[in-house]
C-alpha cells in the first residue's frame, strides 16, 4: 500500500508537462522499474525453490525417523494444514514457484 502511495506522488513528478508529448524520462522510469520488478520475481522464484528444496530435506529427515510412508506423510500434512503455525514452524507447508 504504502509503494503504491510513493509511485502516485512520483509519477506527478516524472510525467512533466514540459516532457509532452513523448514523455522520455517518465518513460525511462517505468522501463527502469519494470527491469527491477522483473529481477525480483526471479529473486523470489530463486528463494522459494531454495526454501522448497530445505523443506523436502526435513520431511525426508522425518519420514525416515518415524519410518513413514507417504500415506502417513499426508495424513500428517492434512492435520497441520490448519494449525496456527508459520511457514518455518510447519514443515509440510510450500512455497509456490
Amino acid at each position: 500500500m504504502f509503494t503504491f502511495a510513493v509511485g502516485n506522488i512520483i509519477g506527478t513528478e516524472i510525467f512533466q508537462p514540459k516532457d509532452a508529448p513523448d514523455y522520455i524520462p517518465g518513460k525511462i522510469a517505468i522501463m527502469t522499474l519494470m527491469t527491477v520488478q522483473l529481477f525480483v520475481c526471479f529473486l523470489l522464484r530463486y528463494i522459494n525453490i531454495r526454501m522448497n528444496k530445505k523443506k523436502a530435506k526435513l520431511l525426508e529427515e522425518e519420514k525416515a525417523r518415524r519410518g513413514w510412508t507417504d500415506e502417513d506423510v499426508q495424513k500428517e500434512r492434512e492435520k497441520h494444514a490448519f494449525l496456527d503455525l508459520t511457514d518455518k514452524q510447519n514443515i509440510y507447508f510450500v512455497y509456490t514457484k
